[in-house]
């Protein structure tokens, strides 16, 4: 019966990866297409307002949305998987851009996958050389913004709203930069 209740909520942390990863999201597309209309003078009220968040990266300290606008930084949300291969195409391109930004924007990498534990980022931050904060598997974070895979990069200017999301996709270093850019310009 112990045996059963350990397994328990792995068993519930991967149905909730499930459901979100498959499941349509209509907020999803919606932010998708605001961000194709979005012109350089967009305004504020057509922006989508991000939802807090509250984590701890691998190294012990909490990130959180509300503490990024506290000190008027804008928020980069980095949806990643320890076996996720476009992942493993940007976490080197992102190690890079984020040094250049770092004192400009805050930045997280949050695993969706609840089997990314701790002592599993850890080790592939380490061999990867991650040079962002990165988390362990979160994936009611993922839930709470609207995202329904990995691999999506989501952008969150000083005031608390999304200003780009990309995802599934591989980014260059230059396509990073202008997105950094749009968020601290």
């Amino acid at each position: 019966m112990t045996r059963y209740l350990k397994i328990l909520p792995v068993l519930a942390g991967l149905l909730l990866l499930m459901a979100a990863c498959t499941s349509e999201n209509k907020q999803s597309e919606k932010k998708q297409a605001s961000e194709s209309k979005q012109a350089p003078g967009t305004k504020q009220t057509d922006l989508q307002k991000a939802p807090n968040f509250k984590v701890v990266t691998i190294k012990g300290d909490t990130v959180s949305l509300a503490q990024s606008l506290e000190v008027n930084k804008p928020m980069v949300v980095y949806f990643t998987a320890s076996w996720c291969p476009i992942c493993a195409k940007n976490w080197p391109v992102l190690s890079e851009v984020y040094s250049e930004y770092k004192d400009r924007l805050n930045m997280v990498a949050i695993s969706i996958d609840p089997s990314d534990t701790e002592k599993v980022m850890s080790k592939l931050a380490r061999e990867k050389n991650f040079a962002f904060p990165v988390t362990k598997g979160y994936p009611d974070v993922m839930v709470d913004f609207g995202v329904n895979s990995q691999a999506t990069t989501v952008g969150i200017n000083s005031d608390g709203y999304i200003v780009f999301q990309k995802n599934k996709t591989a980014l260059s270093a230059d396509e990073y930069r202008t997105l950094f850019d749009r968020l601290v310009n």
